[in-house]
């Protein structure tokens, strides 16, 4: 009898909220489905952003956060430190993660055992549910969780009561428990008490509860045992609400059933339907997402629409009023990926960029602050780099915002920068072109790679082998198409002289230089166009690329290997070649594979670290320098690591505390422990950085990167000849001091030389500024502030339009007694704003004192006032030191709280929000 106490307000309390990803719709890559994936809870979002992280916001009551508090926070924050996420799931309380590697992790209330590791306990970080791994998809509902595994069976645990679960019992599971029938299904989809799964044929079956008809098999009978969904139709995605469903069929159609009292289904009534119902409009849709009493569809031209309960603003149409037709979501928005939470929704956009709106109570739109959303709003989230890859003397990125950046060696234009200049290197980043939606590079020695949102790839620089995939051998000096228009990847990866990519099937394709088969097809034929790896049944989750060998990891976390087998690289006890993928020895579980220039590193789930292959100078990490044709553990038994890279001779492996250890080849500096001594065991690096987030591949490199928590910085160590540490020197390093800006320091398109404030009477100060070049410059407003925080419009100088002529301005503020901060607000024709560096002018006769701006702060900090010939440092309370000495200060990641800034002899007090 309890589901006659179910109201309105009831269901949608219980919520479900899955956001189902895009594998299976056609024309959507598979790149920004995996790894850019956004999942809205009940009051809370989960996000995974380009490179691999997970982050989250707002309500945390049960740790549905994972960050192992239950306190909510109103901005996204990191869970740990992984980078190798691929999905998350959300249920009412409790959350799903999917990595690589194909092992589900879960979080949060675990009443019913809707986290799946056995017990009923409350977990406040992810926790590996149990029977191991060889997932693709994960979904959740109220209180239950469903995976589907590799070979297309489903497995479901937690509350059972509606039958949610498939085994034909009500009885719940605290672990993974096989869905009855012996389906084989492409897709699964979660209600608050009912499930869905969609069949390779297009078929879609449901089963749970049924008292609304959101089963649609005609009845409100409930059914513990898939159930053929009613109609006939074929559908290619599945999305399920707190009691209605939705269906998007091959034509882009959508349909709809199950419960309708505010218009959730779409079809201009609220009129309750029990078999499929086609949703008003007519529009074609590529994606579906059901909230618990509304719903979103993704259009094909990426704008948004929506329909049903929106007392919170949750379908963005910048009212509360309940729609029973789909209304478009207001804004230009051009998305490629929607969620929907309980109330509240999130869309993503191909540049990575997040916009939230609706119902905001917990923060759960990331905004910084609890105010509702009628409308899409930027997050504001401080996303990290996406990618970093570094070449034999050259490295790339990609910013949070997109853009591509290249440095160092030029060579063979494999910086992307064009013919002018094309063989000039850099020694500080440049931009690549002016797109905003790359999401992963890789660099070979003298060749780059870089993967856009759509999942199309592009390669510049040496061409001789066909590196480039392009089907010729001329080298580029700009980002050229690799393969087809119709090609999509995921992941990609460059050796010497060769290059792999891996698509959303997991199948690997590789071109360029084959003489030892490193391309894996069964030849030793080089190849310029992209080729299939192993055989038609091979799926990866990632692939890693050497010299002359490859990497390929399995969805069991089986390690395969190929090319090159000399001093035992391919990890198989031989050094023979093999021209195919080929089992690594030792019959590891592996989370991550690595390749360097002749050796390999696998990452186990438990953190330790195995290495195989040549360990003349110590790169296998072992104590010794004798090759090994097997996996070897890394250093000691209590050495855990998050995340493995390798360079030319040497490896480096990133801690869960944010430390980074190294070992291997240190002549040039690459291990960053300040001098140049190999190491044959993992050493901290000597700034003792406990902040880092993710290490850059670079099989040939002898330098090495590392990414800070900011989207603007890295820092580097090691050679240095051709600028490839990217600061702006061509001298080398031998410790990870220097924080190298990615982005340009002054605003564009205005090439600003110069901006100076200085005091000229107790009441006046003199601005002067000077530009090197203009294009299309409206003009400069020049903007005051008290504290550093709040600036206000203090007057305008009109800029000189579009020039190529050096022009300098002036700007007199007569109101000026006391102490004050200046920047230029620079104005495009268009209307678009950038900002100068901050200038600061203290009251007359001050002493001179250390200034940070903005303070409080949350990221990037500029310091003013520095004495000559020093870097700020930062102490936390403690006098412990957690950001070196660099010429740029940047705290993101920090914990909130208090710290001081040392510059020389002078200290300022800096509040970290």
């Amino acid at each position: 009898m309890k589901h006659f106490f179910r109201t309105t307000a009831d269901m949608a309390a219980a919520g479900l909220f899955t956001l189902i990803l895009l594998l299976l719709v056609p024309g959507r890559a598979g790149a920004q489905a995996l790894r850019g994936t956004i999942a809205a809870g009940s009051s809370y979002s989960l996000s995974i952003h380009a490179d691999g992280s997970l982050w989250a916001t707002g309500r945390n009551s049960n740790g549905q956060l994972g960050t192992g508090t239950t306190t909510n926070s109103t901005v996204w924050v990191q869970v740990g430190h992984d980078t190798d996420w691929v999905q998350v799931a959300v249920g009412t309380n409790h959350s799903l993660g999917l990595k690589a590697n194909g092992t589900v992790y879960a979080w949060g209330v675990n009443t019913y055992g809707q986290l799946g590791d056995g017990t009923t306990t409350q977990r406040l970080v992810p926790t590996p549910i149990s029977g191991g791994g060889g997932y693709t998809q994960i979904v959740a509902g109220t209180y239950h969780s469903l995976g589907l595994k590799a070979d297309g069976t489903a497995t479901a645990w937690g509350y059972n009561g509606d039958g949610e679960l498939g085994d034909g019992t009500s009885t719940n599971h605290l672990v993974p428990n096989q869905v009855s029938g012996g389906g084989l299904y492409t897709q699964l989809a979660a209600g608050t008490y009912h499930s869905l799964g969609l069949k390779a044929d297009g078929t879609a079956y449901a089963w749970g509860y049924n008292g609304d008809g959101a089963l649609g098999d005609g009845t409100t009978t409930l059914r513990n045992k898939p159930t053929l969904v009613s109609g006939g139709g074929l559908y290619i995605q599945l999305a399920a609400g707190t009691s209605h469903t939705l269906g998007l069929r091959a034509d882009g159609t959508a349909y709809a059933w199950g419960r309708n009292i505010t218009g959730e289904l779409g079809d201009g009534t609220t009129t309750q339907r029990l078999v499929p119902t086609p949703v008003s409009g007519g529009d074609l849709y590529t994606q579906l997402a059901a909230g618990a009493n509304f719903s979103l569809g993704l259009r094909a031209d990426g704008t948004a629409t929506a329909w049903g309960h929106n007392a919170g603003g949750a379908l963005g149409d910048g009212t509360t009023n309940q729609r029973r037709v789909p209304t478009p979501v207001i804004g230009e928005g051009r998305y490629i990926q929607l969620a929907a939470g309980q109330y509240h929704s999130l869309g993503l956009m191909a540049d990575g960029t997040a916009y939230a709106w609706g119902y905001n109570g917990s923060g759960e739109l990331g905004c910084g602050n609890t105010t509702q959303r009628n409308t899409p709003t930027a997050t504001g989230t401080a996303l990290p780099t996406r990618s970093t890859a570094a070449g034999a003397s050259f490295g790339l990125a990609v910013r949070a915002d997109g853009t591509l950046w290249a440095w160092g060696d030029n060579t063979f234009g494999q910086l992307g920068i064009g013919t002018e200049g094309s063989a000039t290197n850099r020694n500080s980043p440049v931009q690549v072109g002016t797109d905003k939606d790359w999401v992963q590079v890789a660099a070979g020695s003298y060749h780059s790679l870089a993967l856009k949102a759509d999942g199309t790839a592009y390669a510049w620089g040496c061409n001789g082998n066909g590196q480039l995939g392009n089907g010729t051998t001329t080298n580029h000096s700009v980002p050229t198409l690799v393969g087809t228009a119709t090609d999509r990847y995921t992941q990609l990866a460059a050796g010497s002289f060769h290059s792999l990519g891996r698509r959303a099937d997991g199948t690997a394709y590789a071109w360029g230089q084959n003489g030892f088969g490193q391309l894996g097809d069964g030849t030793t034929t080089g190849r310029t166009v992209p080729t299939a790896v192993g055989a038609a049944t091979d799926r990866f989750t990632h692939l890693a690329a050497g010299a002359y060998h490859s990497l390929g990891l399995m969805a069991d976390g089986t390690a395969y290997a190929w090319g090159c087998n000399g001093s035992g690289r391919l990890g198989d006890d031989t050094t023979t070649n093999h021209n195919v993928p080929t089992l690594v020895s030792g019959g590891g579980i592996y989370t991550q594979l690595v390749a360097g220039q002749y050796h390999s590193l696998g990452l186990m789930a438990d953190g330790t670290a195995y290495a195989w292959g040549c360990n003349g100078n110590g790169q296998l990490g072992d104590g010794t320098t004798a090759d090994h044709g097997v996996p070897t553990p890394v250093g000691t038994a209590t050495d855990h690591y998050t995340q493995l890279t390798a360079g030319g001779a040497h490896s480096l492996g990133l801690r869960a505390d944010g430390t980074i250890y190294a070992w291997g080849r240190n002549a040039e500096g690459q291990l960053g422990d300040g001098s140049t001594t190999n190491r044959t065991t993992p050493a901290q690096e000597a700034t003792l950085g406990t902040s880092w987030t993710s290490l850059a591949p670079g099989p040939t490199a002898y330098f090495s990167l590392v990414r800070t928590p900011s989207g603007y910085n890295f820092a580097s160590t090691g050679q240095n000849p051709s600028g490839q540490l990217g600061d702006g020197t061509t001298t080398s390093a031998s410790r990870f001091d220097r924080l190298n800006p990615l982005r340009s320091l002054q605003p564009l398109p205005v090439e600003l030389v110069s901006f100076s404030a200085r005091r000229t009477s107790p009441t006046a100060v003199a601005l002067a500024w000077a530009t090197a070049s203009e294009k299309n410059n409206a003009g400069f407003a020049v903007e005051k502030s008290a504290d550093g925080l709040a600036f206000a419009r203090r007057g305008f100088v009109a800029g000189a339009g579009s020039s190529t002529a050096p022009h300098a301005y002036t700007f007199a503020d007569a109101d000026a007694p006391g102490a004050a901060y200046y920047r230029l607000a620079q104005t495009d024709a268009n209307g678009a704003v950038t900002y100068s560096p901050v200038q600061f002018v203290p009251a007359l006769d001050a002493p001179a004192t250390l200034v940070l701006v903005p303070n409080p702060a949350h990221g990037a900090v500029q310091v003013l006032g520095v004495p000559a010939g020093t870097q700020p440092v930062v102490y936390n309370s403690l006098g412990q030191l957690v950001r070196p000495a660099a010429p740029a200060l940047d705290v993101s990641g920090l914990p909130a709280g208090v710290y001081v800034v040392r510059a020389g002899s002078q200290a300022a007090r800096l509040v970290v929000e």
